[in-house]
């Protein structure tokens, strides 16, 4: 097995498997659970590694960035210039550059001959082209139709259904041998015959040695030699077992490998079919008893939190025996996405993984006992001693190797604070300016990094211990065994010798490679039965009978349907109560749904529309499941039913039913027709617009511009960069609600069915595009259809043929809604409710339309943006990294003197080891005439010292890298949270959060490992190359042609490869992004009944990616054949000089010249392979370079005098302001002038885009004015620091953001208040009571109270309070207020509106209004439009003079009246 390939993979795994196994499998849930802004392209696109840490780290950060490599590929062609004649030299580089193919070929390797399989050549062709121009995607080619997934998929189909017949313990590893069983066998062969052929080539050794001795001391005697004859026979028979060797090793990985790739493509495609088929209970993990709590106990009191505790513990002993056959009662644990993308990305992966050297398992034993028993043969029992210390060295590196794993747990706790923190930050980064908390953040972050780093010194110290001793292993073995072998009185011959220093370095590879793979190989098995657990899960029964001919369209007879339980609820997405301990506010009702659904609980989850009235910190108990109880009803073919009831009262859960997602546990269904549903919570796929409506159906032109009509899609689409080929982002974060809602129902339309099921469809719309959508689309389009709505809006009911009144999961009437409104006492109270909600509604709807307006406009600007930082980015990955980066690089690691240290420490370490093979040689020939004594000491010194100084060459590589790791980060964040606004709208958050997780992950853990490897496999060939070159003089002569071929193919290999891996990196995210988003809409497929076209898209991302893929290990294998052809001419070469100079040179020489150039074979390649990784490596660095060198900074934050008691008064001045966002853009605002007297109360108001918000910025220096000034107390603010001016304005932000950890430190992160001020803060905010005290820790808000991320344990109106209380704690003389009541409920909004006049009394206030209630009561209003002041007066002055602002009032329902009660 080459010693090369398997350093390489070794490395790969040190860093994978280990880790791996040691992080929770959970940590991928983030991906689903959190709404976190978008795709994880961008993680992909920095492949360094394949290694899983990079699945981690890709998946841990769920968030946006279109891929950095794709996006301007394109471009990357263009920028190629005319090179200046000395620079064509190299003749491959004459031809013209190969066109772009118009379609992807069929993989060559389908058709290639034999020969040419077995030296890779067909990979040949897409080499050149990758050589002469970067690889576009086209010029990759389709995968081998023999490897495909559709075809693989049907074979381990239908072996694992076979297996599973005939009951087999373990059906889907059986499935995997019978797919792949041809190619692993011939890997097993190919390993086997390397291993042994590894052994016994250092044997043959000892002949060639003894044929050189022979003939030496026959020329000092005068004798006839042997004859030459012999010793060329010997080295040809050598080299041919070298090049065999080279083959079988190259074939078995590149078989490894593939059956990996291919298994782990086939088993995403089952895993994908089997959750498409999921039954719902297996999803919930069966049936879990919870009980409730004794009732004395008061809820939300510190007794009841000590009950639960209790309970939990009883619990967790309870759960700790061990179960009985798990049925499909399952574990409680069920099959959420979570676990279920889990399986799809971290198992799948240890599959492929382990498959790749699987069958060193047990041909390493084997290639361990055969040397053995050649070591015994060589040195008789003298070998015993070496083996004995390698026996017993071995478990002891085994152990502390596992003492790692421990350690880089606890690492990766510390890395991921750092990375969410980070997020964090960056998420709210608008935010930490307009408060001036860069520095604090800073602080917080540095701390964290102190710990990590710490921890990773340590971590690599240790390894770089373990790794010294394993490498000089063999040589303190050989040592002792020679020292016993020359003391037990036998004379040193330099045959046996010097045969068994080649053996015993042989032994390196199958010692150290043993404990990782056995490593792997359980992993892989613990995974492969996690995935055959979940193919045997239970899988959904479809219990409706359709019946095409029926009368009616449904029908439902003494029907009942239950919810399975949901995965354990979490307690603070329990909805929480109104404070009037009404029912939740439908806002935050649907906030509940939607969270929910994101956990991968149920679509609709029962404890959402739990109806019992609960604190919100007791967790939801509920004994069973949400239950639909004795449905009889039958819905005519062109009826239009809605379907109305209180919150909770089961009307989703009714559509769920008819949608087929919810279990039948009685009575009949029957569907008479084919279905459509359109979800209360939009599944909007990664796709364009047309394709999200279209959703596989073919596409009929005239019908689908009626649908997108009657949906009023039509001026959205127009405002999209393009059209309905506007790629929506993942999850549909970069539409609004409402554009996601009429997306849905479009769809629903499109799809043309018989039976149209909308669930609340008009929530999200404003009232007028709900009026046309009900007017066009559901009484228009779709007026000949079956179509039931859950409703509860006035409008739509009076307008259907029936109404069916649902209540806690049984129907109370089914009539028309006269009927209803005139006979039932509960209905005509029902409606009272949805009344005044309404009118609420239709009040909010008028700026609703407003806000998702001014979302539009900043989606189309930063859709057409090219901007010049994402360009000059794209291009220099495509080249090496510069010297700069480099000697930046040294710099941050203490200085420019480390260079030469480091390369001092590498030249000793080297030179001992040579040094000390040296001495053997000069031993066995005795060359100085020293007693055995000596020469014992001195090469026991030797052998010590070279140890020692490789263990000083690791450590200082590795410390000196990891404090380079830590400056430039510290550069590049501190560079990032300086850099001005512009910079975070330009660049998407996913890359940023990128650079400062995958990046710096790769600085710290693998760059220091790939140089430290290079650089040590680098100065072993040249000091071989330099050993022999001072014997045998000649061998320059060979060196020199074989160097330009190893350059070249280096150069060759380097090119193409870097692209390949940067294409299948982003076909990877493809596949994610597939997969992971298809599981989480699986109700709305199922619905449609459209699994099998899903099926196929996630198999064809899949062929995509593994064309890639396969790719990749093929242009490996390409590399090692040419390379390997190199080191074994080496050896030919070698071998014929020592049988030339026979004469002249000591055979002891000869002997150890030997030994090293057989061991140096395979390090050629390697070292290729490393440089390519180093490089890699270092492109991370050189991201984290830019950042922290070359992005513009804000204006400094601290900068001339200003007074301390600065602003006394508040009176701020806009003298002729002008601004714009960035260069080239039209300016905003256009010579603004504005008095604001001290102390005074300004409402702002004005449409979408009139520049209200920019008036904040300017003020807090978001953006700098482009012409005016704006004075406070008359201070010039453009001529005081950012932190001195923003420390001194308060502002209350649209969207309250609260950042992880507890309400204090959300109040105060410097610590600068006392907490009785917070305390003051919090209960004029109305948080707590006003007779609560500080002391008090039993409510749901204390001091200590913690914060999760984003703030998400609170609900919105909770959050913007404290957002309140935080503006008073600042205490500041002018407060700006965004809105701050744009997004709660009409209760709130009083209380924040009765807080910001009393606790902001005399303090000059602006505010930017929304809703026109808020502020008809202010000092002044100003109306902005256009970038111009339009009207500023008092309210009741302006509503007379009838302008612009009496039309708003208008529209709002604003009478005279209303100005004098507030």
């Amino acid at each position: 097995m080459s010693s090369s390939s398997l350093d390489e993979k070794e490395k790969e795994w040190r860093l994978n498997d280990q880790e791996v196994a040691a992080q929770k499998p959970t940590e991928y849930e983030p991906i689903v659970s959190e709404p976190a802004a978008g795709t994880d392209k961008d993680l992909e696109a920095n492949i360094e590694k394949r290694s899983t840490r990079d699945n981690l780290s890709r998946l841990q950060s769920g968030t946006s960035g279109a891929s950095e490599f794709s996006d301007n590929a394109s471009e990357k062609t263009i920028v190629q210039k005319k090179k200046k004649w000395y620079k064509n030299v190299n003749p491959l580089k004459w031809r013209a550059q190969p066109p772009v193919p118009k379609t992807r070929q069929v993989s060559r390797e389908y058709h290639a001959g034999f020969f040419s399989r077995i030296t890779f050549q067909w990979m040949a062709p897409i080499m050149t082209v990758g050589y002469q121009r970067p690889l576009e995607k086209n010029d990759i080619w389709t995968v081998n139709p023999d490897r495909s997934a559709d075809v693989l998929a049907e074979k381990l189909q239908a072996s694992f259904q076979r297996r599973r017949e005939q009951g087999g313990q373990r059906p889907l590893l059986g499935a995997l041998f019978d797919t792949f069983k041809v190619e692993f066998i011939i890997g097993g062969i190919c390993q086997l015959l390397a291993s042994v052929i590894q052994s016994i080539a250092p044997f043959v050794l000892r002949y060639l040695i003894n044929f050189a001795l022979k003939a030496f001391i026959a020329d000092r005697t005068n004798r006839p030699g042997p004859p030459i004859g012999e010793g060329i026979g010997l080295v040809i028979g050598i080299t041919a077992m070298q090049f065999t060797q080279s083959m079988a090793t190259n074939h078995f990985m590149y078989r490894g490998m593939m059956v990996g790739g291919q298994a782990r493509g086939v088993l995403i495609a089952v895993i994908f079919d089997k959750a498409m088929r999921l039954s719902g209970r297996a999803k919930a993990g069966g049936k879990a008893i919870v009980e409730a709590p004794p009732t004395d106990i008061k809820p939300g009191s510190v007794e009841e939190k000590k009950w639960y505790k209790k309970s939990l513990k009883k619990n967790q002993k309870a759960n700790a025996k061990p179960a009985g056959p798990q049925g499909v009662e399952g574990d409680g644990q069920g099959w959420s996405n979570g676990r279920i993308i889990n399986l799809m990305s971290t198992d799948t992966y240890r599959v492929d993984q382990a498959s790749g050297f699987f069958h060193m398992i047990w041909t390493s034993p084997i290639a361990i006992l055969v040397t053995i028993v050649l070591l015994i043969i060589n040195l008789t029992y003298s070998a015993l001693s070496g083996l004995g210390l390698i026996l017993i060295t071995m478990p002891l590196l085994g152990r502390a190797v596992r003492s790692l794993f421990r350690r880089r747990v606890a690492i990766n706790k510390l890395t991921d604070q750092r990375v969410s923190l980070t997020q964090e930050i960056l998420q709210a980064v608008r935010f930490v300016k307009y408060f001036g908390w860069e520095t604090s953040f800073l602080k917080r972050i540095q701390g964290i990094r102190k710990k990590e780093i710490h921890g990773v010194q340590f971590l690599l110290g240790i390894r770089n211990a373990i790794l010294a001793i394993g490498m000089s292993l063999p040589v303190f073995a050989s040592m002792l065994s020679f020292i016993t072998y020359s003391l037990s009185n036998h004379a040193l011959n330099p045959a046996p010798i010097f045969s068994s220093l080649a053996l015993f370095n042989s032994l390196r590879l199958p010692l150290n490679f043993l404990p990782l793979v056995i490593g792997q190989v359980i992993d892989a098995n613990a995974s492969v039965k996690r995935i055959q657990e979940f193919l045997l899960a239970e899988e959904a029964q479809e219990d409706v009978e359709w019946d095409y001919d029926a009368k009616d369209a449904v029908v439902l007879k003494h029907a009942d349907f239950t919810w399975e339980r949901t995965p354990t609820q979490d307690k603070d997405k329990a909805p929480k109560k109104d404070p009037r301990g009404g029912p939740p506010t439908k806002k935050q009702k649907d906030n509940t749904k939607k969270k929910d659904r994101g956990a991968g609980a149920q679509p609709e989850p029962a404890s959402g529309e739990s109806s019992r009235p609960d604190t919100a910190e007791a967790p939801k108990e509920e004994e069973h499941p949400f239950e639909l109880k004795g449905l009889d009803l039958s819905i005519g073919r062109k009826e239009l039913v809605a379907v109305i009831g209180g919150v909770g009262s089961g009307k989703s859960s009714l559509l769920a039913a008819l949608a087929g997602d919810m279990r039948k546990t009685n009575g009949d269904i029957m569907i008479g027709a084919s279905r459509a549903f359109c979800p209360q919570y939009a599944w909007i796929q990664n796709a364009t617009v047309k394709e999200n409506i279209i959703f596989g159906k073919e596409f009929k032109k005239d019908w689908y511009n009626k649908v997108v009509d009657a949906c009023a899609l039509r001026p959205d689409l127009e405002m999209l960069p393009n059209g309905d080929h506007t790629e929506i982002g993942e999850r549909g974060i970069t539409v609004s609600g409402g554009q996601k809602q009429r997306l849905n129902i479009a769809r629903a339309i499109y799809f043309d069915a018989d039976i149209v099921l909308m669930d609340d469809p008009l929530s999200a719309v404003d009232a007028h595009v709900g009026r046309h959508i009900m007017d066009n689309a559901i009484c228009g389009l779709l007026k000949d259809k079956c179509r039931i709505l859950a409703t509860h809006q006035l409008h739509v009911l009076n307008r259907c043929d029936r109404i069916i009144w649902v209540d806690e999961g049984r129907i109370q009437a089914i009539d028309t809604f006269d009927n209803l409104i005139s006979q039932h006492e509960g209905f005509q109270k029902l409606m009272t409710m949805t009344a005044k909600e309404e009118k609420k509604e239709e009040e909010a709807g008028v700026n609703e339309d407003e806000i998702e307006g001014e979302k539009k406009i900043v989606k189309k600007k930063k859709g057409k943006k090219p901007s010049a930082g994402l360009m000059q980015e794209e291009d220099r990955a495509v080249k090496s990294v510069s010297w700069s980066v480099w000697i930046a690089y040294i710099r941050a690691g203490g200085g420019l003197w480390v260079g030469p240290l480091v390369l001092l420490l590498l030249i000793l370490s080297q030179g001992a080891n040579i040094v000390t093979s040296l001495w053997l040689s000069w031993w066995t020939s005795d060359n100085f005439g020293y007693s055995e004594g000596t020469y014992i000491g001195v090469y026991s010194a030797l052998g010590v010292s070279q140890a020692v100084f490789m263990f000083a060459f690791s450590i200082a590589v590795s410390v000196f890298g990891t404090e380079a790791g830590k400056v430039m980060l510290h550069r590049a964040i501190t560079r990032v949270l300086r850099a001005p606004m512009s910079f975070f709208d330009t660049t998407p958050l996913g890359r940023i959060t990128n650079r400062f997780s995958k990046d710096i992950d790769v600085m710290d853990n693998t760059l220091t490992d790939a140089i430290r490897m290079y650089f040590l496999t680098l100065a072993m060939i040249i000091s071989v190359f330099i050993l022999i070159i001072v014997y045998f003089y000649y061998f320059a002569v060979a060196l020199g042609p074989l160097l330009i071929v190893f350059l070249l193919s280096a150069a060759y290999y380097r090119a193409s490869a870097r692209e390949v891996k940067r294409h299948e990196a982003v076909l990877r995210s493809v596949v994610f992004a597939r997969f992971s988003e298809a599981v989480m809409g699986t109700p709305t497929i199922r619905a449609y009944r459209l699994q099998d076209q899903f099926s196929r898209s996630v198999r064809a991302a899949i062929d995509d990616m593994n064309s890639a893929y396969y790719l990749t290990f093929a242009n490996q294998r390409w590399l090692s054949v040419r390379l390997d052809v190199v080191g074994i001419l080496l050896v030919f070469s070698t071998g014929i000089l020592v049988v030339t100079s026979r004469f002249s040179v000591d055979p002891s020489i000869a002997g150890l010249v030997l030994s090293y150039i057989l061991t140096i074979v395979q390090m050629i390649q390697f070292t290729v392979r490393q440089l390519a990784e180093v490089e890699n490596n270092m492109n991370a660095t050189e991201r984290i370079h830019h950042y922290g060198t070359q992005l513009e900074e804000e204006a400094p934050l601290h900068y001339g005098q200003v007074r301390p008691t600065w602003p006394e008064h508040g009176e701020i001045i806009f003298d002729n302001v002008q601004m714009r966002y960035r260069d080239g853009l039209p300016l905003v605002l256009k010579g603004l002038d504005m008095h604001v007297s001290a102390g005074e109360r300004i409402g702002v108001v004005g449409r979408t885009g009139a520049g209200k918000s920019s008036i904040m910025g300017t003020l807090f220096r978001l953006v700098e004015l482009s012409g005016g000034s704006i004075t406070i107390d008359g201070v010039d603010i453009s001529k005081i620091g950012l932190h001195d001016l923003r420390s001194k304005l308060a502002i209350i932000p649209q969207d309250p953001t609260l950042f992880k950890g507890t309400i204090r430190s959300n109040l105060d992160p410097f610590d600068e208040h006392s907490d009785l001020e917070l305390w003051s803060a919090l209960r004029q905010a109305d948080l707590v009571s006003s007779d609560a005290s500080v002391e008090d820790k039993s409510g749901r808000i204390h001091l200590d109270s913690t914060v999760e991320e984003e703030g998400l344990n609170f609900s919105l109106g909770q959050r913007q309070l404290m957002a309140l209380a935080r503006a008073l704690v600042r205490g500041s003389q002018i407060i700006v207020c965004d809105e701050a009541t744009s997004s709660v409920d009409f209760e709130t909004d009083q209380k924040i509106q009765k807080t910001i006049v009393e606790g902001f009394k005399g303090k000059t206030l602006l505010c930017i209004a929304h809703r026109l209630k808020t502020i008809i009561g202010y000092d002044r209003i100003c109306v902005m439009d256009a970038g111009l002041i339009a009207e500023l007066d008092t309210p009741l002055n302006l509503y007379d003079t009838g302008g612009i602002f009496r039309s708003m009032c208008d529209r709002s329902g604003i009478r005279r009246d209303d100005f004098f009660e507030t």
